[in-house]
């Protein structure tokens, strides 16, 4: 009896470091940069075409993410859900796809008050597309975390698509170094400040929407105007992301989505949503995306 309790501890002890191996294998594979549980998005290999045209009829099959409820909404620099009126007035659906060449995201986006650009138009950066109707999107391609991305970095981006009918913007990053920079703050109406960027960072503004389409976006995309708002379709390529399954060496990849709405088509943003980046200065901080993983089936 003594001999089979010490094969039995032994086992148990080699049954508990399997199990605990497991356990962190599995944690490696599907742990989310973003503190919030909900923050992982599944999304499977394209098997039918996707024709970037707003439509969205590609996509009746695709489990999409519903973001329309208040615990989604940013807060900070001056927004909250304080002003919201409902899903009608801002909530929306996105869906992702993929091949080996290119990831596919579809939104469809709920606002009862569309409005032309404003922010976008503006050269200098007492405003900017951050205050537009629109849809930022976040990618970190090799699943890093990485923090302080600049204009240039290929591989983790903060993206702005722009609502407009007929000349719609795509910005890229919007920071560049600049070590004799003092850290960059945004001014709330009471007076008081919140850190917009890091310390030696400075504000450049990277209009990409003539270039979107060449290195090393490769992209394309479409807004549709709808009844209940707008749907944006794209697709486009991340340079240096292992576009496998994850159970085939694919490994996670750092994603963020958020809505932008304003009403009156000037001045600051009425509200925001956002899937995952509600803490910290999210948008200069990869850790704080959600994430992506890629799937067979």
């Amino acid at each position: 009896m003594t001999w089979f309790r010490i094969t039995d501890y032994h086992l148990m002890k080699q049954f508990s470091l399997l199990l605990l191996l497991t356990c962190l294998t599995l944690a490696s594979i599907a742990q989310p940069f973003s503190p919030y549980n909900w923050a992982t998005y599944y999304a499977l290999r394209k098997t039918g075409d996707v024709k970037i045209d707003g439509k969205l009829e590609d996509w009746k099959n695709i489990k999409g993410f519903s973001l329309d409820q208040e615990k989604y909404f940013f807060v900070g620099q001056g927004m909250s859900s304080a002003k919201w009126k409902g899903k009608e007035d801002l909530s929306g659906i996105f869906r992702l796809q993929w091949d080996e060449e290119y990831i596919y995201v579809a939104i469809e986006v709920w606002d009862d008050t569309v409005t032309a650009p404003h922010g976008s138009l503006v050269k200098d950066n007492s405003t900017g597309s951050w205050d537009d109707d629109g849809v930022e999107i976040m990618f970190d391609h090799d699943g890093c975390g990485k923090s302080r991305y600049y204009i240039g970095d290929p591989m983790h981006h903060e993206y702005h698509f722009i609502y407009d009918p007929k000349t719609p913007f795509v910005f890229d990053n919007f920071w560049v170094a600049d070590t004799t920079a003092a850290q960059p703050m945004f001014t709330l109406p009471d007076g008081e400040k919140e850190p917009l960027a890091y310390p030696g960072e400075a504000m450049s503004k990277n209009n990409i929407s003539q270039r979107f389409s060449g290195s090393p976006y490769y992209g394309d995309y479409r807004f549709m105007r709808t009844t209940k708002g707008y749907n944006l379709e794209l697709k486009m390529k991340l340079y240096g992301a292992v576009m496998k399954p994850i159970s085939e060496g694919g490994h996670k990849i750092g994603f963020d989505i958020c809505i932008n709405d304003t009403d009156t088509g000037n001045g600051p943003l009425k509200q925001q949503l956002h899937w995952s980046g509600m803490n910290g200065i999210f948008w200069r901080d990869c850790k704080y995306f959600g994430t992506l993983i890629l799937l067979e089936k």
